[in-house]
């Protein structure tokens, strides 16, 4: 299957699945949501120590970790939960948005079963989730696209643009039309 097939698959996909599972904007905003980054949050046998953040690696944290906790989070009053990006990542993505393979779950959360797990507890306790989604990145590869699935080829991405400091905290039609669109 090309990958233009499995796009459209995808986005049908989603089209039928925001038809079945999405709330509207303003159901969202009666919820109080908890944000959750997976590997920081809880490991599965509730353990906190032996991890060095600031080595920027995964520390344990899993889906059945956050399962376990939900009592904890729903007494807080919280009946949402956002939680980072469950894709598989590049080595040092343990917060999600290092997106490797689009296909694959984060095996360092846990498996596919994991994460239906927590959403099905969740729902039973009528607590909403939500998956937080990269849609503008991958991580780190260089140039050696072919490390990433199903996005493999240099003609999937823009080329490279320099952006100066300056200008992203003060004009972003510069950066999004001049920088990234010219270049």
């Amino acid at each position: 299957m090309s990958i233009r097939q499995q796009l459209f698959l995808l986005t049908i996909s989603f089209l039928i699945a925001s038809t079945v599972y999405c709330k509207t904007k303003a159901e969202w905003k009666s919820r109080i949501i908890y944000q959750v980054l997976t590997d920081r949050y809880s490991r599965t046998d509730g353990g906190t120590g032996g991890c060095d953040i600031a080595a920027n690696n995964y520390c344990g944290g899993t889906f059945k970790g956050i399962q376990n906790n939900l009592d904890y989070i729903q007494n807080m009053g919280f009946d949402a939960l956002w939680i980072s990006p469950v894709v598989q990542n590049t080595p040092g993505g343990y917060h999600g948005y290092w997106a490797k393979d689009l296909y694959k779950i984060n095996e360092n959360f846990g498996t596919q079963q994991d994460l239906l797990d927590l959403v099905a507890e969740c729902h039973r306790r009528n607590i909403w989730v939500m998956v937080d989604v990269v849609a503008n990145h991958v991580g780190p590869i260089g140039s050696d696209f072919s490390q990433i699935s199903p996005f493999n080829k240099p003609e999937h991405y823009h080329d490279e643009c320099d952006i100066n400091q300056d200008d992203f905290l003060h004009n972003q039609w510069r950066v999004e039309v001049i920088f990234c669109y010219n270049h």
